[in-house]
């Protein structure tokens, strides 16, 4: 049972419930709050509202005759703002009178019907609830099973063994940049997410056997959506911390209530982290999201939406070179930043009842710039240029799909995606042992990527449900097409879900890589890289999972296996090089050119036990055990750079109501262990005589470094007022400050093989308002 506060403090609660197939609203749905048995019911456009429920946290349960019921817990309302909570229902087709059935699944369901294995929704309360997850969605997604962290300095994903590179991100149905500040080119990640957990809705997150309609992607999808502003009345939020500013604004935007607005904003130095971080210098960021919606009654629903972010740093290297290496770029001076930004127009309009035409375009921009010089210490400590690079993406995107719920039994869906990608980048750098200017990014152009999809929900029973379908990618720069078929099935029987998937998918190479080219910089650059092939992966996965009713509990697992192929390896090399083991483009310096022969596979077994916040506790946990292997131009198979064979999350959480009060108190905390992080064995006495870091042949990824473990803890304090809610929360990663192995490195300065250790104790301490 769920425990309201013993208060005064009320606040209201609305909200819509639509098919989950059509979209259509769902009128005579019986809604009931607990405790309290409090009862709505929705009206003929789907929309409840009820006004006066006690702050607390409760339990809400959605039926009507013919549709399964929904049932979703740890729902918080505060006083400072308005809760809205949306709701689709599934419709069952036999005896629509009788008793509605029960899924067990429906908090952890994705918003996507299509979806039947490998995907879960995650809603804003839990990037808020996560110890150390600093309100980042990727941060976290890094909890689920299946997902482990790359580095603690960044929030770049690790999901079943393949690279962060197969990771798409998406932002209201339609691709986006990175949305990362300080992300390096070619990455999916970075230290600081452009996300705030303020802005989030209900979104899904998928590690495999993707659906037909998401493509370009062969590890994982993100498909962010932001909540809708609050278009009865304005409401505020104001955060500060050690991560910087926040401000946050929301109201309707019509004085007829059918369009609203939310905004939202961030400012930062890290001026109080960088002692915690290890830099020189402070690095700056900024970031500002947005929505804006329209509700017509002839024309449809128009939302306008947008992220941008800005960041900088400087990194200015003590004067004394007896405390450099030349791994960690002590002796240089950098200077850079990037801009991204997204802006797109929505439009979603009803041909009739059931069926309805779903329209984005939308336009990207990112640009990153960097200033590279050695500092000479025989020269007073001068600087000496050693490296410049500049890139500039732009991109033009339209997603349009039609959605058709022909009866209870069959939905289809059809959609296409065009793309038009323009580039420009520059990157050379100063060779110290060949003694000249190297140039490795060279030039500027555009291409098209091309995709169609179509889709076909059958449900053969109400128990039984079977999803087919098809997508299809084409790259107009070096005419690479891939047909991919999909297909999963579910079956559901009482508390038990049985589940099978298979599918192909395929992702181009970043536009950096099919750029790259070392050379001289004064040499013709020729790309050798243009005519690699989308790297092409098939999805096997089989899942079970069971619901144990008395105890609130839910167990899962999936059983998967994934061949990859046309993977592009280094052609004739002596590092073994594969695109499965990179994390951005400089992983391709000093390697010859590229060809798309290379193979992967991964496999294991996921399990996760959760138990969902009730009786002011929840516990959840996550295993993975997995191998991940690839095999470079000779054949040869070894261990990726992500084969941590394991990795354990263990989460929990519990909160007080302090009696006859408007306050509650909250604590959480985290453990996390894995395998050791993957090095190629170094080569010591090559590398003394190159002067740069040289591996052993063959040893490729097969030392593996100490283990992996991490504790994370999480405490708040929050007060409810008359018109407003205040949280004090202190969140720390690795809280017994344990020095995680990240990688052994060759110090060319001293001649010497040395280790360098992740991220220490990383705390963020923040206040937080919301009022009205």
């Amino acid at each position: 049972m769920q425990i309201a506060y013993a208060q005064s403090f009320k606040q209201s609660v609305k909200g819509r419930v639509t098919d989950a197939e059509s979209q259509q609203p769902l009128s005579g749905v019986t809604i009931v709050f607990s405790p309290g048995n409090i009862r709505a019911v929705t009206d003929s456009t789907g929309t409840y509202h009820i006004a006066g429920l006690p702050t607390g946290r409760y339990s809400i349960q959605y039926s009507i005759a013919g549709y399964e019921l929904q049932t979703l817990s740890d729902i918080v309302i505060v006083s400072g703002k308005e809760l809205e909570q949306n709701v689709l229902l599934r419709e069952g087709f036999k005896n629509l009178t009788a008793v509605t059935v029960q899924s067990g699944r429906n908090g952890r369901k994705p918003l996507n019907e299509f979806a039947a294995v490998s995907a879960r929704s995650f809603s804003m309360e839990e990037t808020k609830r996560y110890p150390a997850a600093f309100s980042d969605p990727a941060r976290m997604i890094m909890n689920f099973p299946g997902v482990s962290a790359g580095f603690d300095g960044s929030n770049e994903i690790l999901v079943r063994g393949n690279s962060p590179q197969g990771v798409l991100w998406k932002l209201e149905g339609i691709e986006i940049p990175t949305p990362n500040h300080f992300a390096t080119l070619g990455s999916t990640g970075g230290p600081i997410s452009m996300f705030s957990s303020n802005v989030i809705g209900k979104s899904d997150f998928y590690t495999g056997a993707f659906p037909a309609d998401m493509g370009n992607a062969t590890s994982a999808v993100f498909d962010i959506n932001y909540r809708d502003g609050n278009k009865d009345k304005r409401e505020y939020t104001a955060q500060v911390g050690f991560l910087g500013v926040e401000l946050g604004a929301e109201g309707p935007l019509n004085k007829s209530k059918t369009a609203s607005y939310l905004i939202n904003y961030r400012y930062s130095t890290l001026a109080l982290l960088k002692n915690f971080i290890g830099l020189e210098q402070a690095p700056k960021y900024q970031d500002l999201s947005f929505k804006f919606k329209w509700n017509t009654r002839k024309a449809g629903t128009f939302t306008l939406f947008g992220l941008g972010g800005y960041d900088s740093y400087i990194n200015d290297p003590e004067k004394d070179s007896t405390k450099w290496n030349s791994y960690d770029k002590r002796n240089v001076y950098a200077d850079g930043n990037s801009k991204t930004g997204v802006i797109g127009l929505s439009h979603q309009f009803f041909l009739h009842r059931n069926a309805y035409i779903k329209t984005v375009i939308s336009a990207s921009y990112y640009r990153y710039g960097q200033e590279l010089d050695t500092l000479n210490p025989a020269a007073g400590y001068a600087r000496v240029p050693s490296g410049t690079e500049h890139s500039a993406d732009k991109a033009f995107r339209v997603s349009s799909f039609y959605n058709y719920k022909i009866d209870p039994r069959n939905t289809i869906r059809a959609g296409i995606i065009a793309q038009e990608l323009r580039y420009d980048a520059s990157n050379r750098y100063y060779d110290l042992e060949e003694q000249q200017w190297k140039q490795v990014l060279q030039g500027s152009g555009s291409t098209q990527f091309y995709q169609s999809y179509i889709q076909w929900k059958y449900r053969l029973t109400n128990r039984l449900t079977i999803n087919t379908g098809l997508h299809n990618s084409y790259l107009a720069l070096n005419k690479k097409q891939s047909l991919e078929p999909r297909l999963s099935a579910s079956y559901t029987t009482g508390n038990d879900v049985f589940s099978l998937a298979a599918g192909m998918h395929s992702k181009p190479q970043h536009i950096s890589t099919y750029m790259f080219q070392n050379s001289g910089e004064n040499d013709k650059h020729t790309q050798p890289n243009k005519n690699l092939d989308m790297t092409r992966a098939v999805h096997l996965v089989a899942g079970y999972e069971h619901t144990f009713t008395r105890l609130n509990l839910t167990a899962k697992a999936e059983l998967y296996y994934q061949h990859l192929y046309h993977v592009p390896v280094e052609q004739d090399g002596k590092n073994g090089f594969s695109t499965v083991n990179m994390l951005d483009m400089y992983d391709l310096i000093d390697k010859n050119a590229l060809v798309s022969t290379g193979k992967g596979r991964n496999y294991g077994v996921d399990f996760s036990l959760e138990k969902p916040f009730a009786r002011n506790y929840y516990i959840i946990s996550a295993l993975s055990v997995y191998q991940s292997k690839f095999t470079d131009f000779y054949g040869k198979e070894y261990d990726t750079r992500f084969a941590r064979n394991y990795s354990l999350n263990i989460i929990w959480g519990k909160e007080w109501q302090l009696r006859n009060s408007n306050k509650t108190i909250g604590i959480s905390g985290k453990v996390l262990s894995s395998g050791g992080i993957k090095n190629s064995v170094i080569d010591v006495a090559a590398s003394m005589q190159s002067g740069k870091e040289e591996y052993v042949p063959g040893s490729y990824f097969s030392e593996r470094g100490p283990g992996y473990f991490r504790m994370d803890w999480n405490a708040y304090y929050r007060k409810d007022k008359k018109r407003s809610t205040h949280t004090l929360t202190l969140e720390i990663q690795n809280i017994t400050n344990r020095e995680n192995f990240y990688r052994y490195y060759f110090d060319a300065r001293t001649g010497e093989q040395k280790r360098m250790n992740q991220l220490g104790l990383f705390p963020n301490l923040s206040y937080k308002i919301q009022f009205h």
